[in-house]
């Protein structure tokens, strides 16, 4: 594959490598690729700001009003 390329930490990288073969993907690429588009797709899916501030909420990262 000759496309852009993404530098990931080794730790990362190793776990991305035990997590593919525990979920049978061929490879750290085919799992990076899935959750990322999972993750990207999950973000264009966000209607509203209310939408994302309860994500946020969810997540911990703002507090409940």
């Amino acid at each position: 594959m000759f496309g852009p390329k993404l530098k990931l930490t080794r730790d990362l990288y190793e776990r991305l490598q035990r997590a593919a073969a525990k979920s049978g993907y061929s490879s750290v690429e085919e799992l990076a690729q899935h959750v990322l588009e999972k993750a990207v797709a999950d973000i264009e899916v966000a209607q509203s700001e209310k939408d994302i501030r309860n994500r946020l909420q969810g997540l911990g990262y703002l507090e409940s009003s």
